[in-house]
């Protein structure tokens, strides 16, 4: 066994099967996560200086943070 191969081994996993409940939670908080982030970018928009008055992109947001 070659040193790839036992590093391809350890960073194996399985994925892990949700029931619908499950799903459905996992559904609900990642839309929750999404609506902060989202709030959080359009807070930051709002403090930072624009040349025109375009929506910029998140990345565009970053980088002029």
């Amino acid at each position: 066994m070659n040193p790839s191969s036992s590093t391809l081994q350890q960073t194996t996993r399985k994925k892990r099967k949700l029931n619908g409940q499950q799903r459905d939670e996992a559904t609900v908080r990642e839309k929750h996560r999404m609506l902060k982030l989202n709030k959080a970018y359009s807070q930051l928009r709002l403090v930072l200086p624009v040349e025109n008055k375009c929506k910029l992109s998140r990345i565009e947001t970053l980088r002029t943070a």
